[in-house]
């Protein structure tokens, strides 16, 4: 029976010690793929993430082949406030990707109200839309190739938003990339046609679109994490259960080792 626990556990550690190496991947590409490197809202709890599976990977590891059972037990404690922690976070991503608000003076755009307060106030209320707006201008992502080209779907929204006037506004498209009034004026005075410029470092990024393409962006990236914590959070339980029952047999066997030398 111990043999058969400690195997399944070995097997188990193994794969959450395999697991924490994509989390810790998934970290470093969104420190440098993208929009994502204006925002280190997911690129933080990623590292996090994937540096303390590591670390509970490791000190199960330990406990089991080095045969110390204070080290399972502590790995089991460490598991249990993991999965406290993701079923947490996973509740808490579920609401703000879920709900729509608009306390937080971002704008009147209907646009901007889909999204939950905790985004609107977090990422494009103006003390923090700054920062964005100006990593989204120095890293020339309207003009990148994944975006015109290569990977239009990914960054739509931000393409959308950033990259051009809104089509209510009328401007009229020259030379490709040059957006200029109509002779008969402006259709609307939206705030965001007159925020428009055609300068390379100016574009959208001053309108309210720019703020809904980048949170619809940020939106759909955390919803896949939120997705990814629950099938997480499901593996881990998996294996906090298996941990426990090589917990109970390491200490069962330990007990039955002390009985006989008591009895010889």
């Amino acid at each position: 029976m111990l043999g058969a626990c400690s195997g399944m556990f070995a097997c188990s550690n193994f794969l959450t010690f395999l697991s924490s190496l994509p989390v810790l991947a998934a970290a470093v590409i969104l420190r440098y793929y993208g929009h994502t490197r204006c925002s280190t809202y997911l690129e933080v709890p990623m590292w996090v993430l994937g540096i303390f599976l590591l670390l509970v990977s490791l000190a199960g590891m330990t406990g089991l082949w080095c045969g110390v059972t204070f080290m399972l037990w502590l790995y089991q404690w460490l598991m249990f406030l993991l999965i406290l922690v993701l079923c947490c976070f996973t509740v808490f991503m579920f609401i703000v990707t879920e709900e729509s608000g608009s306390k937080c003076g971002t704008g009147e755009d209907p646009r901007l109200k889909q999204f939950s307060d905790w985004l609107q106030c977090r990422l494009v209320g103006e003390s923090n839309w700054i920062g964005i707006r100006s990593c989204l201008s120095e890293s020339k992502i309207c003009s990148d190739p994944a975006i015109s080209g290569g990977k239009p779907g990914v960054f739509l929204p931000i393409k959308n938003g950033c990259c051009m006037p809104p089509s209510q506004c009328g401007f009229v498209l020259k030379n490709g990339s040059i957006w200029t009034i109509p002779k008969s004026g402006l259709a609307s005075n939206h705030h965001d046609c007159l925020m428009w410029s055609s300068k390379p470092n100016r574009l959208c990024y001053y309108c309210y679109s720019c703020k809904a393409g980048f949170l619809a962006r940020l939106k759909n990236d955390l919803r896949k994490l939120t997705t990814f914590s629950i099938c997480l959070v499901s593996f881990l339980i998996i294996n906090f259960i298996i941990g426990c029952l090589a917990c109970r047999s390491s200490q069962a066997v330990g007990l039955f080792q002390i009985r006989r030398k008591d009895q010889f």
